[in-house]
């Protein structure tokens, strides 16, 4: 299985993405906290991304949160390799609002 993104396919930094929330972990935050990176930072099964830097080995420093808007306010920093990247999705707000 490839693990790369397609040579065709850009990527843009700063630009959200939806991707299925199943690429967060479902593991607690700490010992004391039964909540997970999952619950905190997906809704209805999605969760929403903004990619801020590669690290240059298939991995990628992001920005996570339930909704488009939470990325500005609410959002966790996560690292996501290219195949979970590769489930991601360009957020379109203009679609998002006609539907």
């Amino acid at each position: 299985m490839n693990n790369t993104p397609s040579p065709t396919r850009r990527i843009w930094y700063h630009y959200p993405y939806v991707l299925p929330a199943d690429v967060l972990s479902d593991e607690p935050t700490h010992e004391n906290d039964p909540s997970s990176l999952r619950e905190e930072a997906s809704c209805d099964g999605l969760c929403y991304l903004k990619l801020t830097q590669s690290f240059h080995d298939g991995t990628h420093l992001a920005r996570v949160a339930a909704s488009p808007d939470a990325l500005h306010t609410c959002s966790y920093t996560i690292v996501v390799n290219d195949a979970q990247l590769a489930k991601a999705r360009p957020w379109h707000a203009l679609l998002a609002k006609s539907a």
